[in-house]
């Protein structure tokens, strides 16, 4: 078995760094919007929700509610071929007006409409259900706490509004804080708005380091470049523009691969951005890395662990989730690449391999079964059937091996998927 240094032999850093000598710096604006109009719609359409919620109860009616909940779905032929993401409608209604048809439940039963796009099903949220009780109360929490933010133009976290329901009268609602985030995806379908225009915003977790800076609205400059990085800031409501200058974007599932990229100085020496979203990543990182690839027009590549979870990441980076269909226009990056680790890599590196647990055989049984997996993607999905490895492996051969070796090979190889 050929060891590392024998399969990238005659790839260095020197290729590399001759080839990216002149960068141009390049700068996207965020326009600064006056958003009163638009609040103002979503303050009316959560008091028409409220007032019907309350004419239900005023007839002696358990009060219910009902939204279109939309997942993506795909033509099999093109997504095999093209490998394309598909992209729901992401534009609202302005003025929309809530009537009765909205709250029109003589079938009870699932309704789906569907088109070349997305299949919508209907979902009802009824009180009077047991099991959907503590959703709707839930639910209607959650439009409570928007309605007061939206008057007042102002946000909260998520994390401090889990914390404000864990009391004695509340905390049964939701014994985890995804709970808050189920609820607020579903109240942002029932609104016909993306989950942040609620002004419930996460709180930013993932890391940027490289040439860039990144101007907040109060005019304070983020500086990418100094050591460690820096935490992305929440994009929405916030960011007034971004200046990069690099070659690509590099994406890397872990933050101890993040730190050990940096300590081999990689964003100087390969002239690129670095990000990590630690894991599954939040929605500042992922709509940082969209406007990083679909407006500055930068390369996107995308380090992960070779394991199913791994794999997970990296396609919701490029395609998105089916939770956020509606919102994935501005939150994916369908030209980003898989740079690695392939579990094919494994294989010829002589890479020590592990065998996959229960959990990681649902997983990958999961992502089998999208549409928008390519046959190069299946192909690496049954090699993974083997075995998985860590990205740690690859950093173990010798000293700087990813930014010297490795990852020049690979991007200017185009040995990518």
């Amino acid at each position: 078995m050929q060891n590392a240094n024998e399969i990238f032999r005659g790839q260095t850093i020197t290729s590399v760094t001759k080839k990216y000598m002149s960068i141009e710096e390049i700068r996207f604006d965020i326009p600064i919007v006056d958003n009163k109009e638009f609040r103002m719609d979503l303050i009316a359409r959560i008091e028409a929700v409220t007032l019907k919620i309350i004419k239900q109860i005023s007839v002696g009616q358990p009060p219910y509610i009902s939204y279109y909940n939309g997942r993506n779905i795909a033509i099999e032929s093109n997504l095999r071929k093209e490998n394309v993401c598909i992209v729901c409608s992401t534009s609202l209604r302005p003025n929309t007006v809530f009537n009765d048809s909205m709250f029109d439940f003589a079938d009870e039963q699932d309704t789906r409409k569907e088109s070349n796009f997305q299949i919508l099903k209907k979902i009802i949220v009824n009180f009077a259900v047991k099991s959907s009780r503590n959703k709707f109360i839930l639910m209607v929490m959650i439009m409570s706490e928007a309605h007061r933010l939206l008057l007042t133009n102002t946000t909260k976290t998520k994390r401090s509004f889990y914390y404000d329901l864990k009391n004695e009268i509340t905390k049964s609602l939701m014994p985890h804080q995804r709970c808050i985030d189920r609820a607020m995806n579903s109240v942002a379908n029932l609104l016909e708005c993306a989950p942040w225009d609620l002004r419930l915003l996460a709180t930013p977790k993932g890391l940027v380091a490289g040439n860039m800076t990144i101007t907040l609205l109060d005019n304070r400059v983020i500086d990418c470049a100094i050591l460690g990085g820096v935490q992305i800031p929440q994009i929405i409501l916030n960011v007034t523009s971004i200046r990069a200058k690099a070659n690509f974007v590099l994406v890397i599932e872990k933050d101890a691969i993040f730190q050990k990229l940096l300590e081999e100085d990689c964003p100087r020496i390969l002239k690129c951005i670095l990000v990590t979203g630690k894991g599954y990543p939040d929605i500042n990182t992922r709509m940082l890395v969209n406007i990083l690839s679909e407006k500055i027009g930068l390369p996107v590549y995308i380090i992960v662990d070779a394991d199913p979870f791994g794999v997970d990441i990296m396609l919701l980076y490029r395609f998105g989730s089916s939770i956020l269909c509606r919102q994935n226009e501005s939150l994916t990056c369908p030209n980003a690449r898989w740079l690695g680790i392939h579990p094919s890599e494994s294989i010829i590196l002589g890479v020590k391999t592990i065998s996959l647990t229960k959990t990681d055989f649902v997983k990958l049984k999961s992502i089998e079964t999208r549409t928008y997996v390519n046959d190069a993607i299946s192909k690496e999905l049954s090699i993974l059937r083997n075995g998985k490895a860590d990205i740690e492996a690859l950093s173990s051969f010798t000293k700087n091996f990813l930014t010297a070796t490795y990852l020049p090979y690979k991007i200017d190889g185009k040995k990518y998927i």
